[in-house]
């Protein structure tokens, strides 16, 4: 069918991300070049009024939706998609095969928001500095409507209402959605058991170099098909976990609703959807994929990290308060810090419980395992806290005052601090955009070689 190293070979060598207006401009002009190929149609509008692209192209049976940007912080498959808008116009093979629908952008407000970092330099603290991820209630792959015991969310985004008009036109027998960690190793969740494509998830991201994520799961309740590669999970899933672990009904920690997994399943298609992310970071080390046995049991690593979540939240959250009534501006930022904070909190009840009674927990913790709890926990606490300084600095230039400047300094020392921490116990490194891009298609062409979509 293709040779995948050929193919990933192709990718350009990116020395930047590309901003919002150019992402647009390039769709709208690869489209206005190649009507005879292309349907370019909007699918909706964001918060803020931004024209939402869809572009289709293609003549397969097989009808294949990739989405960028489902956080705002995460463009490397806005890359991807950039790529492809060029690619599809030659390569004839995948454009006889596969009917394609590619969305650009889904977040475009928050993806401005996020500009700051995108040329670089690709360092933890350029890039906190700049960090924006909108709240679980405001994400686009958090808002879908959901019914489940008494969680109940209807209240969708029309960014989330412009991607479910695009899986209803589109109708796809394949959803790539476009996300990416940020500190850490590849991994990947997927909606249905392909066993033909594992040996490629784990083999792209080898051969350049990149280590595969072999700590913890982020998400405790997530099954694990092979290392490094999980079943996509749902929101039931989630509530699920919170009702076994937490006395508090999940509701209230829930803030958001349903993923876009969630919906393709309740759109009961002929064929049921397959989902498929690939998670990669801007930052690795090595540690990440260590499976040396430490002389500490998981239990322990789990809970000192678990205390080590309490105390950085709690000192995040000891500045709100200080502030609360001097913030009369509601940025996207200060309501991201103000959500995150509660959530942190309210999650880390169910961990510490789901540390001391699930199996396994005596077992000793490798390298990898404890780099996960320990640091690269730090490292997204970090965001959430320099998103605070943001919305600081925002209103400081509206009401100057003594008590946010005050605030202000005391932020800063404590970024210093867990920054100074984070580089002083982890080598990293950043990786080159067209590694990451590279992996990103790797994980698409390996489930398209798999003969997946030929067998079912």
């Amino acid at each position: 069918m293709f040779n995948i190293e050929t193919e990933l070979n192709k990718i350009p060598d990116y020395q930047r991300f590309y901003t919002l207006d150019e992402m647009l401009a390039h769709a709208r002009d690869v489209a206005s070049r190649h009507p005879e190929l292309y349907e370019y149609q909007i699918v909706g509008q964001s918060t803020d009024g931004e024209d939402m692209p869809m572009l289709k192209i293609g003549t397969g049976d097989t009808s294949v939706l990739l989405f960028a940007s489902p956080h705002p912080n995460e463009p490397i498959g806005a890359m991807l998609v950039q790529f492809l808008l060029d690619e599809l116009i030659h390569n004839e093979t995948l454009r006889t095969n596969y009917t394609w629908y590619l969305l650009p952008c889904v977040d475009p407000d928050g993806t401005r928001l996020n500009e700051g970092w995108f040329s670089g330099p690709y360092t933890i603290r350029n890039y906190a500095r700049h960090f924006y991820r909108p709240p679980s209630a405001e994400q686009v792959e958090w808002t879908f409507p959901v019914h489940y015991k008494d969680l109940h969310f209807t209240d969708t985004l029309p960014e989330t209402r412009a991607l479910i008009n695009a899986f209803e036109i589109a109708k796809p027998r394949m959803v790539y959605s476009l996300h990416n960690a940020g500190f850490g190793g590849v991994y990947y969740y997927i909606s249905h058991d392909v066993k033909d494509a594992y040996a490629d998830f784990h083999a792209i991201p080898e051969k350049l170099g990149l280590a595969l994520s072999l700590g913890e799961s982020e998400m405790p309740w997530a099954k694990e098909f092979a290392p490094a590669v999980f079943r996509s999970g749902s929101i039931k899933d989630a509530y699920d976990y919170y009702e076994q672990y937490s006395d508090r009904s999940p509701a209230e920690i829930i803030q958001g609703g349903g993923s876009s997994g969630d919906y393709l399943r309740e759109m009961r298609l002929p064929q049921d959807p397959l989902l498929l992310i690939t998670e990669l970071p801007y930052f690795q080390c090595p540690k990440i994929s260590d499976l040396t046995p430490t002389d500490r049991s998981r239990k322990d690593v789990i809970l000192e990290g678990v205390q080590q979540a309490k105390e950085s939240t709690l000192a995040i959250k000891a500045i709100l308060e200080r502030i609360k009534n001097n913030m009369t501006l509601n940025t996207r930022c200060y309501r991201a810090v103000t959500a995150f904070s509660e959530q942190l909190l309210d999650g880390l009840e169910s961990k510490e419980a789901w540390a001391r009674n699930a199996d396994n927990m005596n077992e000793a913790a490798t390298v990898a395992q404890t780099t996960d709890e320990l640091y690269i926990g730090s490292f997204y606490r970090l965001l959430v806290a320099s998103m605070l300084r943001r919305a600081l600095t925002d209103q400081l230039e509206l009401t100057p005052s003594d008590l946010l400047v005050e605030a202000q300094q005391d932020l800063e020392k404590i970024l210093e601090a867990w920054t100074e921490r984070l580089e002083s116990n982890l080598e990293y490194e950043a990786i080159p955009i067209r590694k990451l891009v590279q992996v990103q298609y790797g994980g698409l062409l390996a489930v398209l070689r798999s003969g997946f979509f030929q067998q079912s």
